[in-house]
């Protein structure tokens, strides 16, 4: 019956990423319960994290994504978690107390729309720039230097 259950949210969040091409700008609410649109975050660099707990590559680069989105540099950087395992919001909030993640991460419920597919591999960040477009999709385990990295790119192109 859990996995009947598991197959349903996995598929509804799908579902809930396919609908972005009826709203551009993703709609998605945090686990502080404020919800938010891309469109908010207008003006600054982005990264959207895809990780799992069964991650380990996911979770060695939580404190580099600590770091990043802690930092105090020319232009900010807003990180946001997207948990891929589909969690429950008391289990999702006891996991990012548990790994200790310092950047807001989006609630599984109600489902988010966001403007990209649900990556196959993870870990896997999306760099969005401060005009709300993808520059970067970034696959495998990132460092605090690799994510100022590709920035650094995206910004000089």
């Amino acid at each position: 019956m859990k996995t009947i259950a598991y197959f349903i949210r996995t598929i509804l969040f799908g579902f809930g990423l396919i609908l972005t091409g009826c709203t551009q700008n993703g709609q998605f609410t945090l686990l502080d319960g404020k919800s938010y649109s891309l469109d908010d975050f207008s003006g600054q660099w982005v990264i959207i994290n895809f990780w799992a707990e069964w991650c380990s590559p996911c979770l060695e680069e939580i404190p580099e994504l600590n770091k990043l989105a802690n930092q105090e540099q020319a232009f900010k950087v807003t990180v946001i978690g997207v948990s891929y395992d589909q969690l429950t919001l008391n289990q999702l909030t006891d996991t990012v107390k548990k790994w200790q993640i310092e950047y807001p991460v989006i609630a599984t419920e109600p489902v988010p729309i966001l403007p990209f597919e649900l990556p196959p591999t993870l870990p896997t960040n999306y760099l969005l720039n401060p005009d709300g477009k993808i520059v970067a999709k970034l696959v495998g385990t990132q460092t605090y230097e690799s994510l100022n990295a590709a920035i650094l790119k995206a910004q000089n192109k």
